[in-house]
């Protein structure tokens, strides 16, 4: 163990901390874009991250795409073994797990990047990766009502279904909702979209959650002319699958915040999902017309209420409105808990905190005398 002074552990909920800086000088040349972020069985983030290399001979042209895992104990990156990631995916694509170490990604485009659009389902199982020929990406046979192939969907799991609500083809958007049996491999069309009056307006890239059998879509914008139009929060707009329609239900304010008391109108934010209480989502960052947020909500979506967290957050991904500027985008990663977090969390958090190279040597050895 290292002899420097440990500082005393102290939880700290809504504090967020830097928890592994970006600043690894090989990375220093590569544009990343695209890449999607997911966890998994709370112990790892993988992302399936494309980027551009720059080389000498031709800048900008050699697009790699890998799978990386992020250890929450260790706070390392390392690249999974994976001989054989989905090549034609640049952005836009969706990433779910399943319990355990099954990994699905889901629709997206291909090269060039906003030019053909996807809507295949690959599958791989995480726990391969440490075998000889690593793990492997398998393409699934999908039949039904299978959504177009198009970009900016939402998507959520719950069970064994995998719902896909909106798209978009560029020019055009819909709101339909979709639903995959990973037992059957088939789909199921729920909804279409006809612009009924509690149909949420068309927009793309937003964030949705599946709570009690209802599915929440959180903002988002959509191109109108040579604008965009940014949705709010005061309103949320909710799918019941049971009934197989959509409806539009008011949001409670946070009155102990100045006017109006909601999140501002944005998109690009993250929207994250209490695993102890579904009913509680928080929603970071994100960016509006003119600025880039850096503060957090939560919503308890069985009683519409929102509030504000007392610390802020530093978003990470795009630091800055210049948001194709390679300069400007970071995978730092900052995280922090919540005021309900369980005390096994925050025990084995302060064991990490004291004997983290200890306890990560010990599960190095762990792994490769049960793989080797």
């Amino acid at each position: 163990m290292s002899n420097n002074i440990i500082s005393t552990y102290k939880f700290k909920p809504f504090h967020f901390t830097v928890l592994r800086k970006d600043c690894d000088p090989a990375q220093g040349s590569i544009y990343r874009f695209g890449y999607q972020l997911v966890c998994n069985n709370n112990a790892y983030i993988l992302s399936f991250r494309s980027f551009n290399v720059q080389t000498n001979d031709a800048p900008g042209q050699r697009v790699m795409r890998q799978i990386w895992k992020y250890s929450l104990d260790s706070g390392e990156w390392k690249v999974v073994n994976c001989k054989n990631v989905p090549q034609e995916l640049v952005t836009s694509y969706k990433i779910v797990t399943l319990p355990g170490d099954i990994i699905i990604i889901f629709g997206g485009i291909g090269v060039p990047s906003g030019g053909i659009c996807r809507n295949r389902m690959y599958l791989a199982n995480l726990a391969n990766e440490y075998k000889e020929n690593g793990m492997s990406f398998i393409d699934l046979e999908e039949s039904g009502d299978v959504p177009l192939p198009l970009y900016g969907l939402g998507v959520v799991m719950d069970g064994k279904y995998i719902y896909s609500i909106g798209n978009s083809s560029g020019s055009k958007h819909e709101m339909d909702v979709h639903r995959f049996d990973l037992s059957t491999r088939k789909w199921e069309l729920l909804y279409k979209s006809l612009g009924e009056d509690e149909d949420p307006n068309p927009r793309h890239q937003h964030k949705v959650v599946f709570s009690k059998g209802r599915i929440y879509i959180f903002g988002s914008k959509i191109r109108d002319a040579d604008n965009f139009i940014y949705f709010g929060f005061k309103k949320i707009h909710m799918f019941d699958v049971a009934n197989k329609q959509w409806h539009l239900f008011p949001t409670k304010p946070d009155h102990k915040e100045p006017e109006p008391g909601y999140p501002i109108n944005r998109c690009f934010h993250s929207c994250v999902q209490c695993p102890e209480k579904s009913n509680l989502v928080y929603l970071c960052g994100g960016l509006g017309d003119f600025q880039t947020f850096n503060d957090v909500w939560r919503i308890d979506i069985d009683t519409m209420q929102w509030g504000k967290a007392d610390q802020l957050y530093n978003a990470s991904s795009i630091t800055e409105r210049s948001d194709l500027d390679p300069a400007n985008r970071s995978i730092d990663i900052t995280g922090a808990r919540d005021d309900d977090t369980q005390w096994k969390v925050i025990c084995w958090e302060a064991m990490i905190h004291y004997f983290k190279e200890a306890m990560v040597l010990s599960l190095s050895m762990s792994v490769k005398e049960n793989w080797v």
